[in-house]
């Protein structure tokens, strides 16, 4: 018997994008279920005790944000498949989080033109005592900041569309504008690495069913 299926993200674009992956399995509809962590506390936490270099310590980040939110929403039903996942813009070494208020946005943004940085995913599946975990990374370089770009940016933040978003964009929405290029995979910039996490999804459904 086929286990119910939550997404532990109350992310819009997490969701669309999943709904891709359940379907490649048959599977018609799953349960919206966000996990509440302390996101801040975890990656200080981390962040100060890693031996790793910046990099790595992001990832190893980014995989446990998951990683927590998929524990969390799995104590409360334990039958059933979990996914969670975390994403982190980084430039400079530095981490971009969701941004304060509208100037902070602004200046966000600001900040990445004519740059390159970082956008790492960490997912989490988990089943009982099973579990997949993996980390995205993909890299994106802004054009150069210009009265185009500063009009387009001020418009984009007073949307407040940028205020619910690491880094304070989405690269589906007036954010594509100002891509110059990007390595990596897409969707894991928009916020869910869905090819790679359509594998391993089907690895654990065939995991389940030989159980």
């Amino acid at each position: 018997m086929q286990p119910k299926i939550i997404l532990a993200s109350k992310s819009p674009r997490r969701q669309e994008l999943f709904k891709l992956v359940v379907k490649s399995h048959g599977i018609k509809d799953f349960i919206i279920q966000a996990a509440e962590i302390d996101e801040k506390r975890i990656e200080t936490e981390i962040l100060a005790n890693s031996d790793e270099d910046f990099q790595d310590a992001v990832k190893i980040l980014v995989e446990e944000l998951a990683a927590r939110k998929a524990r969390v929403v799995q104590k409360i039903n334990p039958r059933a498949l979990v996914v969670g996942a975390d994403t982190i813009v980084v430039i400079d070494e530095q981490i971009l989080g969701k941004p304060a208020d509208e100037m902070d946005a602004y200046n966000m943004i600001k900040r990445l033109a004519g740059n390159t940085h970082q956008v790492f995913t960490g997912v989490s599946i988990r089943y009982r005592d099973l579990e997949e975990r993996f980390v995205v990374n993909s890299t994106i370089k802004f054009y150069e900041w210009d009265h185009q770009m500063q009009r387009e940016v001020a418009d984009y933040v007073a949307s407040g569309k940028a205020m619910d978003k690491a880094g304070a964009y989405g690269i589906q929405e007036e954010a594509g504008l100002w891509v110059k290029w990007i390595k990596g995979d897409y969707n894991n910039i928009v916020g869910l690495p869905i090819a790679k996490l359509n594998k391993r999804f089907g690895k654990m459904l065939a995991q389940i069913a030989n159980q």
